[in-house]
């Protein structure tokens, strides 16, 4: 079973994502990648999973060209925006979903806005995420 997360920078929300997935099961297949994507992970993503237990540091964001090689089980948009609005390159995946989470960074002005939006994020990838292991991966698998 693998999982692609797909979103702008692949700095923040689909690093989460992705890892959030691994923490559930460390035998999918997950990989996230960006649009554009920066040099670097987030570092208040970075602090804001490690307070779950989880290290992003070891993480760097891809181009979602390094994947175009590749077929995914699921597709998952993580960016702004409806589904029919993001520019999804030539990946191949036989389902597509999106969890349409903003930017964290988008209109805000301090530190704290900021990693207040990420946890926030951060939780709400975490009840989605759950639910679509638990609902739709699991089942699969067993």
């Amino acid at each position: 079973m693998s999982v692609f997360f797909l979103s702008n920078r692949n700095s923040c929300r689909s690093q989460m994502a992705e890892a959030i997935l691994k923490n559930l099961d460390e035998n999918l297949e997950i990989y996230s990648a960006g649009l554009d994507p920066v040099d670097h992970v987030s570092p208040i993503a970075i602090e804001v999973m490690k307070e779950i237990g989880i290290d992003l540091q070891p993480s760097v964001p891809k181009r979602s060209e390094e994947f175009l090689n590749h077929e995914f089980d699921y597709l998952i948009t993580v960016g702004e925006g409806t589904l029919e609005e993001l520019k999804i390159p030539s990946i191949r995946y036989k389902r597509k979903m999106h969890l349409g989470f903003r930017s964290p960074y988008k209109n805000s002005k301090s530190h704290d806005e900021i990693r207040d939006k990420c946890i926030k994020v951060r939780d709400e990838l975490i009840l989605e995420l759950s639910y679509f292991y638990d609902h739709i991966l699991k089942p699969q698998k067993e």
